[in-house]
């Protein structure tokens, strides 16, 4: 006789799966977000290309860059077009020094969605700074960053 086991847990959906760890990620606990959204797009694979993008976020907000990147390289690969996967990119291979790669991520992001002025920003200041800063600017150099961005924007506005 066989005899099949029942959970008194119904087994969640995909996308069920992907809020719960959108929840997480609100809440801060990245790491548990980042659990759910790997169920959710192993249960429902449409949901493959967003859970990977959001791991990455969560990776990034953990500080660990790497990962993020990794993340972000399966949801270029899912979606070829993701600007913003690649704007992402940029600026994690710029935290961890990989100027070049920062560049280059950059560069899709642009290539892919050129009136978006917030990517030629980004590669600007990649390119003028070196590195982004990644602890809280005192007021004076968020006042004086805000003035530069300005200036980028106001001056890519200009081309249009």
């Amino acid at each position: 006789m066989l005899i099949l086991g029942v959970s008194a847990t119904p087994m969640q959906a995909g996308e069920d799966l992907f809020n719960t760890g959108n929840a997480y990620y609100a809440n801060g606990s990245l790491e548990h977000a980042i659990e759910y959204w790997l169920q959710a797009k192993n249960i429902d694979p449409t949901l493959s290309a967003n859970a990977w993008y959001n791991v990455g976020l969560a990776y990034a907000g953990l500080k660990d860059y790497e990962k993020a990147i990794m993340a972000w390289n399966e949801t270029v690969t899912l979606v070829p077009n993701s600007s913003m996967a690649y704007d992402n990119m940029g600026t994690a291979y710029g935290l961890l020094g990989k100027y070049p790669e920062a560049a280059y991520a950059y560069d899709m992001a642009i290539a892919i969605d050129p009136d978006v002025v917030k990517y030629r920003i980004d590669k600007e200041l990649l390119l003028k700074g070196g590195t982004k800063e990644e602890t809280p600017m005192s007021p004076l150099s968020a006042f004086l960053a805000l003035i530069t961005v300005l200036g980028i924007a106001q001056r890519y506005m200009g081309d249009k």
